[in-house]
């Protein structure tokens, strides 16, 4: 992934945010009485395969129009009603998908949100890897979620991509990545789908032949920002393909094999890496794990030791 921008603005003029809201992608109309108290700020992290834009907005207002990405709002705080295509929904706690071509209108007050914007032709190569189908087209049935579960896991997901962004560790790429899969399935599993996508199972000969090319794409990629779809593609198989034949034949997930090959680069870093200059929250998230406390208890896990240990070599 190329790098990303990050973009900070802020203002009391519905007028302006509805030309900071243009530059994430959305054509949108603010409104709000005069005198109001109406603010609006915006701190969005943009990758070219996705962005994740945090928005605090305060007062009453209303907004109607559109984006091009599909966009998932989540609502942390505040009053927040919305209206698509005349369906209407209370946001707070309860994630909603707006659409591409879909007429969208909210009424809110004093409102924290983060929303996830994902192209529709990034979310579509997603899916096709995803259930084996290249002719799969991505169509959403609606804009709420399939049930109260899957709405608190999309809200956990967004909520630690805006963690991600503020903590900084966001800009690096392998983190971006496994983000974007992350987000990617996130929608394409909590938010109803027209059609049904299914599985086709693999020969017990077919799964080991896609495992052995797995881990070899593994191997020579783990560098680099791929995912566990990027390895389903390039072993032509589907993510459950892919994760059936690591089961059967490691014992293990694709994307745990793959954090422990990283695993692995990390800790020659460590053997090679000064003590004194070495900053162990940044290299960790150099390679792919954001969290600082998580890499070293799967580091601990692994080695038998700290990495501050292995780094004081």
């Amino acid at each position: 992934m190329a790098d990303f921008t990050r973009l900070h603005s802020r203002t009391s003029e519905p007028a302006e945010a509805d030309a900071l809201l243009a530059a994430a992608g959305g054509r949108f109309a603010f409104a709000s009485e005069p005198d109001g108290g109406f603010s609006f700020a915006v701190d969005q992290a943009v990758d070219p395969s996705f962005s994740i834009g945090q928005f605090s907005i305060g007062g009453e207002w209303e907004a109607s129009g559109d984006f091009d990405d599909i966009v998932i709002v989540n609502v942390t705080r505040g009053s927040y009603l919305w209206d698509i295509d005349g369906k209407r929904g209370v946001a707070p706690g309860s994630p909603f998908l707006i659409r591409p071509g879909h007429d969208f209108t909210c009424f809110a007050e004093d409102a924290d949100i983060v929303d996830i914007f994902l192209p529709p032709a990034m979310l579509q190569d997603v899916a096709r890897t995803t259930y084996g189908d290249e002719d799969l087209t991505v169509v959403f049935d609606g804009p709420e979620t399939t049930s109260p579960r899957h709405a608190a896991y999309m809200m956990t997901a967004a909520t630690v991509a805006a963690e991600y962004v503020q903590s900084g560790t966001f800009r690096h790429p392998l983190v971006r990545a496994s983000l974007f899969h992350t987000l990617s399935m996130a929608a394409l599993q909590c938010f109803p789908l027209n059609g049904d996508p299914r599985e086709r199972p693999l020969s017990p000969a077919g799964q080991r032949e896609t495992y052995r090319a797995a881990v070899r794409f593994i191997e020579d990629h783990a560098s680099l920002p791929i995912t566990v779809t990027d390895i389903a593609g390039a072993v032509g198989a589907t993510i459950a393909q892919l994760n059936s034949s690591f089961r059967s034949h490691g014992g293990t997930s694709a994307r745990a094999h793959l954090q422990t090959v990283r695993l692995s680069a990390a800790r020659t870093d460590l053997l090679v890496s000064d003590p004194v200059t070495t900053d162990l929250t940044d290299l960790a998230a150099r390679w792919g794990f954001p969290d600082a406390d998580r890499f070293a208890r799967r580091y601990r896990e692994q080695y038998g030791e700290a990495p501050a240990a292995t780094l004081a070599r």
